[in-house]
C-alpha cells in the first residue's frame, strides 16, 4: 500500500511517500522539503503569522498534487512544536484541511520523541551501549535514550534552533557572546535532562536532524575532502562544530554562503543550532555524533504500519481495492461470516443460474458479491431494521474504488434484501438511473432469494442449481439435513423471483437421501 506521511515542523514541512508491505516494511517511492519557517515572526508569542500559514498551506497544496500523482492511498500527518504552541493552531490545521483534505494531527514532544525513536529503530546498533538520540527541529529539541526494546528516557526541551535565532541572534553574524548565551540557555534547559541521563550514560549519540546532518557535511568538507554522496553515517566531532562556530562568529552574514557545505536554506539559523548541539554535547559528555537520515517521518510510516497491520494483509491477499473496501467495511461492522460468506456463495450461483434470463453483466454480479458480504453488518447498530443500518453504514463509510452512483446501488441492495420493496419513488431511488434502479430491484431479490436459503444459519442448503426452460424455472438445492425453515422462507420469497422471470418457479429443496424431490408450490 502507498503511504505518505507528513510532517509539519516549525521550520520545515517534509513529505514522505513509501511503498508499505505486508510485514511494515517500507520502500521509499519520494522524499520532499519545503521550508516554510512555519515559526518564524511568531514562536516567542505562541502564534502562527497570516504569512507563515500562507506559506503552510502553499507548501501543503504542493504534497497534495504530489501525492494524487503518486496515487497515494493513505496519509498520516502530524505538527510538531510551532502549532503545538500557537494560539491559532486550529486556525492552520482547518486551513490545511480545507485547502487539501489533508487533517493534521498536532503532536506532544513526548509523542514526537516516540515517533523519532520508532523512525530510525531498525537502524540503531545496540552492541555499542545505549544509543541516545537528539534531534533539534525549528522549536524543540528531543533527546531520547532507548535500549534494544523500549525508551528509557525522552525528554523535548525548547531549544529549536528557530526559537534560538529568534530569541538571541540578529540579523547580522552572530557574535561570539550571543552564541554563547544561547550556550548557557541550553545548559539550564538540560538540567532537568541530566536527572534520567547521566553524562556518559550512553554509548552512541546520533542526530536526526537536517541541521545536524548539514554541520557534520561542512566539518567533513572543511579541510578540502570531497562532498559526501549522502548524508547519513557522517561523524561530527565536538572539536570541529567549535571551529565552525568560530567561522560563524568571523564571517559576515553574506559570505557564510562561501562555507563549503553549507545550506543556504539554513544559514540564518544553523550558528544557533550549532550552539545548541555543542553545549548539548559538552553537557552529557560526548565527543561525537552520528548522522541518521532517519527521521519523524519514517516514524509516522512505521506508526501507520503497526496500526493498520490487517489492511496491509488484507491488501496482500485481494488485489481488487473494491473488494479490499468491502472487507474492510466487513472487518469492522460485520459478525457471523460462515452466514455471510455462504448467501454469498448461493447468490452467486442463483445470479449464474439466471444471468442469461435477465440479461446481467459481471459487474452485476460484483455489486451482488459486495451487497451479500455487507448485508447483515446493520447487526452492529441493531437487529431491528439492520437492512436500514447496513444502508446507513455503507452510505457514510469511504469504499475505495467504488463511484458514488455505485454506493448507492450497493446501499439499496442491502436496503431492500429485506422489509419493503424497492421503489423509483424513494428518496434514495430518485437520483439514480433507470438501469441502477433496476439493478437495485434484481439484485436485491436475488439477494433476499439467497438469504432465505441460510434462515437457520446452519449453511444447511449446500449448494443450489438453476434449470430455466420457457415455461418455468426450477431452482434446486443440495442439502445436508431437513431444512423446514428454509423451505418456509423460500416458499415466502419465491414470488418475487417470478416477477422478475415472468414464468413460474419450483424451489426442491431435500436432503440426498429423501425418495423423492418435493417442489414448493
Amino acid at each position: 500500500m502507498r503511504v505518505a506521511a507528513i510532517d509539519v515542523g516549525t521550520n520545515s514541512v517534509h513529505l514522505l511517500v513509501a511503498d508499505v508491505g505486508p510485514g511494515g516494511e517500507a520502500t521509499v517511492v519520494e522524499k520532499a522539503r519545503v521550508q516554510v519557517e512555519l515559526g518564524r515572526g511568531g514562536i516567542d508569542r505562541h502564534v502562527l503569522t497570516p504569512a507563515a500559514m500562507q506559506r503552510g498551506v502553499d507548501a501543503l497544496k504542493q504534497f497534495k498534487q504530489a501525492m494524487d500523482g503518486l496515487q497515494v492511498d493513505a496519509c498520516t500527518a502530524s505538527a510538531t512544536s510551532a502549532v503545538r504552541e500557537a494560539k491559532n493552531g486550529d486556525v492552520f490545521r482547518d486551513a490545511v484541511r480545507d485547502a487539501t483534505d489533508i487533517h493534521i494531527r498536532t503532536i506532544s514532544g513526548l509523542e514526537e520523541a516516540r515517533l523519532i525513536h520508532l523512525g530510525i529503530l531498525s537502524d540503531l546498533d545496540f552492541s555499542r551501549g545505549y544509543p541516545l538520540l537528539f534531534d533539534i527541529g525549528g522549536g524543540s529539541c528531543e533527546l531520547i535514550l532507548c535500549d534494544a526494546h523500549q525508551i528509557l528516557a525522552c525528554h523535548s526541551v525548547p531549544l529549536g534552533h528557530i526559537r534560538m535565532k529568534e530569541a538571541y541572534l540578529g540579523g547580522s553574524s552572530p557574535t561570539r557572546e550571543q552564541l554563547q548565551e544561547i550556550r548557557d540557555a541550553t545548559k539550564r534547559a538540560l538540567r532537568r535532562v541530566l536527572t534520567d541521563i547521566q553524562p556518559g550514560l550512553a554509548g552512541t549519540f546520533i542526530g536526526t536532524s537536517g541541521s545536524i546532518r548539514t554541520l557534520a557535511k561542512m566539518a567533513t568538507m572543511a579541510n578540502g575532502a570531497p562532498e559526501p554522496q549522502h548524508s547519513h553515517g557522517l561523524v561530527l566531532t565536538r572539536s570541529q562544530l567549535r571551529d565552525l562556530l568560530t567561522q560563524f562568529t568571523t564571517h559576515k552574514a553574506s559570505r557564510l554562503s562561501d562555507l563549503p557545505g553549507m545550506d543556504m536554506r539554513r544559514k540564518a539559523t544553523l550558528p544557533a543550532a550549532a550552539a545548541v548541539l555543542y553545549q548539548t554535547m559538552k553537557t552529557l559528555d560526548h565527543d561525537t555524533i552520528v548522522t541518521s537520515e532517519r527521521s519523524l517521518r519514517d516514524g509516522l510510516i512505521a506508526d501507520w504500519a503497526h496500526q493498520n497491520q490487517p489492511e496491509l494483509e488484507l491488501q496482500e491477499r485481494v488485489a481488487w481495492p473494491r473488494m479490499r473496501a468491502v472487507l474492510r467495511l466487513f472487518d469492522r461492522f460485520g459478525s457471523n461470516r460462515p452466514h455471510t460468506d455462504h448467501v454469498r456463495d448461493l447468490a452467486l450461483e442463483l445470479f449464474d443460474g439466471l444471468a442469461e434470463t435477465l440479461d446481467l453483466d459481471s459487474n452485476a454480479r460484483r455489486m451482488l458479491e459486495f451487497a451479500a458480504l455487507l448485508h447483515d453488518i446493520g447487526h452492529h447498530i441493531d437487529g431491528r431494521d439492520h437492512n436500514k443500518h447496513g444502508q446507513y453504514l455503507i452510505l457514510n463509510s469511504r469504499l475505495t474504488g467504488f463511484t458514488a452512483p455505485e454506493v448507492n446501488v450497493l446501499a439499496s441492495v442491502v436496503r431492500h434484501h429485506r422489509g419493503s420493496k424497492p421503489k423509483p419513488t424513494q428518496e434514495h431511488m430518485l437520483a439514480l438511473s433507470r438501469a441502477d434502479q433496476r439493478q437495485i430491484v434484481v439484485l436485491s431479490t436475488l439477494l433476499r432469494f439467497a438469504d432465505a436459503l441460510d434462515r437457520s444459519h446452519n449453511q444447511s442448503v449446500r449448494q443450489i442449481t438453476v434449470n430455466v426452460t420457457p415455461e418455468h424455472v426450477d431452482i434446486i438445492g443440495v442439502c445436508g439435513a431437513e431444512v423446514h425453515m428454509e423451505r418456509w422462507a423460500a416458499e415466502r420469497r419465491k414470488a418475487m423471483i417470478e416477477s422478475l422471470v415472468d414464468r413460474p418457479v419450483r424451489v426442491v429443496l431435500d436432503h440426498p437421501d429423501a425418495s423423492a424431490h418435493r417442489p414448493v408450490g
